[in-house]
């Protein structure tokens, strides 16, 4: 039985069976390979290896029956442990830029000083006029959203705004004369952290109580007294005395339920609060995802800067070559071959110049590729990318896409970019040029000059793997 014979005999047999030793015998024949590709993929961080070994092998072990018969299994093993091992590293990636966000925001918190802020905080606060203390403490203090700011003062929530921003640098300012210096970032930060502090929640109902007895305590005895002072009344003091007791009794036992009503609606608002706090984790953690998501984008904007660079002396030194030996009037094969060539060559730099320029468009306007080729040409100049608008054959090539970038799901496979027409090449069949999603071009050479199939596999779809709509131009 042969090697590969032997090996979709150890899957069937764990598909079947559950073979627990035909699985291990699985694992040792392929391990090295997947982790060597992991390796690779994860750019040596051999505790991220490791990692995609376990998670292929799992994989494995999960679909051990929908995987075809006689199909390789070395090739499914590599090409999952590439993809698993990408994910790993995107994660890794995310993960390490929250970390770097929050260290940001504490070193920003921290940059004041609030044992020095706290003893003088509410002096300066009041030697603010009222037009600039109310917003400070509407928004900060008191912990409102600025339209709510703005109705409590008589403003819209822009002006709202633009009040407590001003009301906060004259705040600071005035704590720089005492001493206490900050931005004004870290000085909102501090009146919207450490300034405010949480009162037991015990303290509600025992300050309203206390409240409410005194209040009525206060009313009936002012009522006694002045009955008393009355002669002809006095006879009837113990029992307006006893009367304002029992009504004392019966308004702490009404103030009692009520707290205990409110105590309930209370619980509902903090279990308001903390659904809100997990939707702005979330909405944390997918900013954080978005900036990861960008930083790659720029990497590798810059690596398909240093590869036009490298076409473009390689295009130089081409036509340097053809100009040194002027062509006969009948070329050799060979010199056909060689021109055609450079041709191509110079068909690839210009394709990649142009999808480049479509992918620096995208970056300003919201990931969206633009809707002609002029615009993307324009971005390329702009950037440097080429010189000048005439060294591109904008005439030659056409847009496929202009949809959203964020919404190909596998872009180095997703034309957006073709030439117009294929041309021939001179030992036999055409010849045409591509450009695709993620910065690089291709030249796809055909027998009868037919590439429907070519571009059908290659048209760009979306994440849940349906074709994307788009406008060609």
């Amino acid at each position: 039985m042969n090697a590969a014979a032997d090996t979709d005999h150890l899957l069937q047999e764990f598909a079947e069976r559950r073979s627990e030793s035909a699985f291990a015998d699985l694992v040792r024949r392929h391990l090295n390979l997947v982790y060597s590709a992991a390796l690779r993929r994860c750019g040596g961080q051999t505790g991220l290896a490791e990692e995609t070994c376990q998670l292929v092998f799992v994989d494995l072990a999960q679909q051990a029956k929908r995987l075809r018969a006689g199909a390789p299994l070395a090739g499914w093993l590599y090409q999952h442990a590439c993809f698993v091992a990408s994910n790993l590293v995107r994660a890794e990636s995310r993960r390490q830029l929250r970390e770097r966000t929050a260290m940001h925001l504490q070193t920003l918190a921290d940059e004041t000083d609030w044992s020095r802020l706290a003893p003088v905080l509410d002096d300066v606060l009041l030697e603010l006029p009222p037009a600039d203390r109310d917003p400070l403490v509407l928004r900060f203090l008191d912990q409102q959203p600025y339209a709510e700011v703005g109705q409590r003062l008589g403003l819209t929530e822009g002006a709202a705004r633009m009040r407590v921003e001003r009301a906060l640098d004259k705040l600071r300012a005035k704590l720089a004369q005492r001493g206490v210096t900050s931005t004004a970032s870290a000085l909102a930060l501090a009146l919207a952290g450490p300034a405010v502090t949480a009162a037991p929640s015990a303290m509600v109902a025992t300050v309203t109580a206390s409240a409410l007895a005194s209040a009525v305590t206060s009313t009936s005895t002012l009522g006694l007294f002045t009955l008393m002072t009355t002669p002809t009344l006095k006879t009837v003091a113990v029992t307006v005395a006893a009367g304002a007791v029992g009504t004392l009794l019966l308004l702490q036992q009404r103030t009692l339920h009520r707290l205990d009503a409110e105590n309930v609606g209370l619980q509902r608002q903090v279990a308001e609060w903390t659904q809100a706090a997990e939707v702005a984790r979330a909405e944390s953690a997918r900013v954080a995802e978005e900036l990861a998501r960008r930083e790659m984008a720029a990497a590798e904007l810059l690596r398909l800067r240093g590869e036009v660079t490298e076409l473009r002396q390689q295009l130089a030194a081409a036509s340097s070559a053809r100009v040194a030996v002027p062509p006969p009037a009948a070329p050799s094969e060979a010199e056909a071959l060689e021109a055609a060539k450079a041709f191509g060559l110079r068909r690839l730099n210009e394709s990649k110049q142009m999808v480049l320029g479509l992918i620096l468009f995208a970056g300003e306007h919201n990931d969206r590729f633009p809707d002609s080729l002029e615009l993307a040409a324009n971005r390329a100049v702009n950037e440097g990318v080429v010189p000048s608008l005439e060294d591109l054959p904008i005439q030659d090539f056409e847009l496929v896409y202009t949809g959203s970038l964020r919404e190909i799901a596998n872009p180095s496979e997703a034309i957006v970019l073709r030439e117009r027409e294929a041309w021939r090449r001179p030992n036999g069949g055409w010849a045409r040029t591509y450009g695709f999603a993620d910065g690089h071009s291709e030249i796809k050479h055909s027998d009868d000059g037919d590439y429907a199939e070519f571009e059908a596999k290659r048209q760009v779809r979306s994440a849940s793997g349906g074709p994307v709509s788009s406008t060609g131009k």
